[in-house]
């Protein structure tokens, strides 16, 4: 049986893998971390035994493979009466309290077969840039600080520009939505800056003919070129700005650059995740990031490579394996 680990409401990067796991009538069960507080489900863990039961399935015998999405979250408990800042101490009490839960939880099922791993549901970009430049790839040149004369520095000697140090959030407030995002540093902004101000992450902005996203699948590529559909639109160094105002086509990465990017992966212990690729102008490919469980669904369908039904085949193909 495959375990789905997701959200309680639909997930581009998991449906449509359930779909095909349905179509192949291969059992799955699907588990969201809401779950385990809903009062129409049980959950019973045996620290002795080490067995986990949800919904009288023991998991630990059943399961064989387990597909993981964006399962942790932050849970705001709303009480019947309001007790001001004991509300606040509570909510963090307990959201403190699964996540503890959800450690043992892969903990126990650590030995199935997991997509991604469990040891590395999250990577510091930065380190992971650090190792890729390791195993032989080009990567944009990065600074971290908080000094504006070094920042300055960094300026004279390219473009630049701003990314989060921790990936991309958003919240909102009332109808309005906050989005962090890739800022393009200029003169301007320089001057608006203070002598010292936060430590911030700024890249060097590369001249591209193109960006490419790749989700890669236990050592498989399915690449996409991704290509402006106005002439003149300003080339970015981030693919998420562009699904809209692009289109996708399919890529074919030299077998060399394949081969470092497996190294890259096995490094870091991943079977899987979405990566960004820059084709500069000089003809080098630069390594931007990779996603653990970032979305593939776009240019999968763009490109007619059907990653979800690989997918698919993928958890039934380690599920019988690990069963038999």
């Amino acid at each position: 049986m495959v375990l789905i680990l997701t959200y309680n409401f639909y997930e581009q990067g998991t449906d449509p893998v359930t779909e095909w796991l349905e179509y192949f009538k291969h059992p799955y069960v699907k588990v969201c971390l809401k779950d385990f507080i809903n009062e129409t489900n049980t959950l019973s863990i045996d620290s002795t035994t080490k067995e986990v039961l949800y919904n009288s399935l023991n998991l630990t015998k059943e399961i064989g493979s387990i597909f993981y999405r964006r399962f942790k979250v932050n849970f705001d408990f709303r009480l019947s009466y309001n007790l001001g800042e004991i509300n606040r101490r509570l909510n963090a009490e307990t959201n403190s309290e699964l996540a503890h839960l959800s450690e043992l939880f892969f903990y126990l099922l650590k030995d199935k077969n997991w997509l991604p791993k469990p040891s590395v549901l999250e990577v510091n970009k930065e380190i992971v840039l650090s190792i890729a430049k390791s195993c032989g790839l080009y990567t944009p040149r990065t600074l971290i600080s908080t000094s504006k004369d070094d920042l300055l520095k960094f300026y004279a000697k390219f473009p630049i520009i701003y990314k989060p140090l921790n990936g991309f959030s958003y919240y909102t407030i009332g109808e309005q939505t906050y989005s962090s995002y890739v800022t393009e540093i200029n003169q301007k902004v320089l001057t608006s800056l203070p002598n010292r101000f936060f430590p911030s992450l700024f890249q060097e902005r590369i001249k591209s003919e193109y960006e490419i996203r790749t989700f890669y699948l236990d050592g498989e590529f399915y690449s996409s070129a991704i290509v402006p559909q106005k002439k003149g639109r300003k080339r970015t160094v981030d693919v998420k700005q562009n699904y809209q105002s692009s289109r996708w086509v399919p890529y074919n990465f030299p077998d060399e650059f394949k081969e470092k990017i497996r190294k890259l992966m096995n490094t870091l212990n991943l079977n899987t995740g979405s990566i960004d690729v820059l084709k500069g102008i000089d003809g080098k490919y630069y390594f931007l990031e990779v996603n653990p469980v970032g979305q593939y669904l776009s240019p999968s369908i763009s490109c007619g490579y059907c990653v979800e039904k690989n997918i698919a085949e993928w958890l039934i193909k380690k599920d019988i394996t690990l069963n038999n």
